[in-house]
């Protein structure tokens, strides 16, 4: 321990998928002083051996068992496609690492189940990659509800838009997308956040949900479902999320209407980014690096973040660091964690299983259900 009592545990970090949010997590993790061994992994070879260099990373493998069997390391990074989750957890908890994982933990809600209670079982502090808690507007809205501020909370209001290209690009890469809708996708951050911010209190009975189907049907997914989510107090919670907008739509990613209503007051949160536009004459780049036909643009709407002067800057960086310095001296984070990311993916499905049977489904509802009916 140093002169504060905080422990100095050296990190070893594996980091499995070398996508851009690999990248991104593991430049942050090659700067912090804690950070003593780091190990890569990715099928793409060359991308994998790319990343590897640009860490200087101690080991690089094309086989993730191999690099979570590793005496090096005890922590691990794991970013690969949704559908490559599971397996990836289950060798990082048998090998006993501290984990931060993409969201889903799996896209079989009965094999999430079972990966959360064995990694209770083992101990393991499994964490879920949920970027939006490090952003200072929802630290400061779930201070202020904790606190009492709006007295009892009785109703919330949630409404997100994303362009199509965000649908495209994650499920392009998928050949299993019968699970991979807007909810499981993309509203499961939106969802996230409230839970956390009104707490664990607040208890889920029943979720009513509407989807349609037009634009997107053509890659295997909805344009948009819409939900209503009953809690035991009474409170109501109205959710929707669309992801059919249009290439040109100029959020990069997320735009998001929030209100939470209380027995003592209102919180209203415009998250939509429409408070820096920018136009220009020639197409704008993406932060996946394409240039598509879109003219006009809300900057900083990606959630994690932005790449400035060579370094990356957002909400991820904060995760990320926050991790480490978990990891490096135990201090208490805001991290979403196995459980929590598992509750998000049974709220998601469930949605998704609603609208289905065009009917309410109660909640809890168990993994086998979701299984046996999606």
């Amino acid at each position: 321990m140093n002169a504060r009592g905080l422990e100095k545990n050296p990190i070893g970090l594996a980091i499995v998928g070398c996508g851009k949010v690999g990248r991104i997590r593991g430049r942050c993790a090659a700067e912090y002083p804690g950070t003593e061994w780091i190990g890569c992994c990715d099928v793409d070879e060359k991308r994998g051996k790319q990343l590897a260099e640009d860490l200087g990373a101690d080991f690089f493998t094309t086989d993730y068992r191999e690099l979570l069997a590793r005496s090096e390391v005890n922590a691990a990074v794991l970013a690969t496609d949704e559908n490559e989750h599971a397996g990836t957890l289950w060798a990082a908890i048998e090998g006993g690492h501290k984990i931060l994982v993409e969201k889903p933990l799996a896209t079989n809600a009965v094999e999430s189940a079972k990966i959360v209670e064995a990694a209770e079982k083992a101990g393991s502090d499994l964490l879920v990659g949920y970027t939006q808690r490090f952003r200072r507007r929802w630290l400061i809205a779930k201070e202020q509800v904790s606190s009492g501020q709006l007295g009892d909370i009785t109703s919330a209001t949630t409404r997100a838009f994303l362009n199509r290209m965000v649908g495209i690009t994650r499920l392009e890469v998928n050949e299993d997308r019968s699970k991979l809708s807007p909810m499981v996708i993309s509203g499961t951050h939106a969802l996230d956040v409230i839970f956390w911010v009104l707490g664990e209190e607040k208890k889920p009975v029943e979720v009513y949900a509407r989807s349609v189907e037009k634009t997107l049907t053509g890659i295997g997914t909805k344009d948009a479902t819409f939900s209503i989510f009953t809690f035991e107090d009474g409170t109501l919670w109205s959710m929707s999320c669309c992801w059919s907008l249009p290439v040109v739509w100029p959020a990069s990613t997320y735009s998001l209407e929030v209100g939470i209503v209380g027995t003592e007051g209102v919180l209203t949160i415009d998250d939509t980014h429409r408070d820096m536009v920018m136009a220009s004459e020639k197409p704008w780049q993406t932060h996946r690096g394409r240039r598509d036909e879109k003219y006009v643009t809300f900057l900083g709407s990606y959630p994690s973040g932005d790449m400035v002067d060579g370094q990356f800057w957002g909400p991820m960086r904060e995760e990320i660091n926050s991790w480490l310095a978990r990891l490096y001296t135990g201090v208490k984070t805001p991290h979403a964690t196995g459980a929590d990311g598992h509750r998000n993916l049974m709220m998601t499905m469930a949605c998704d299983l609603s609208a289905k049977r065009k009917k309410p489904v109660a909640l809890p509802v168990s993994p086998e259900e979701i299984e046996e009916d999606l």
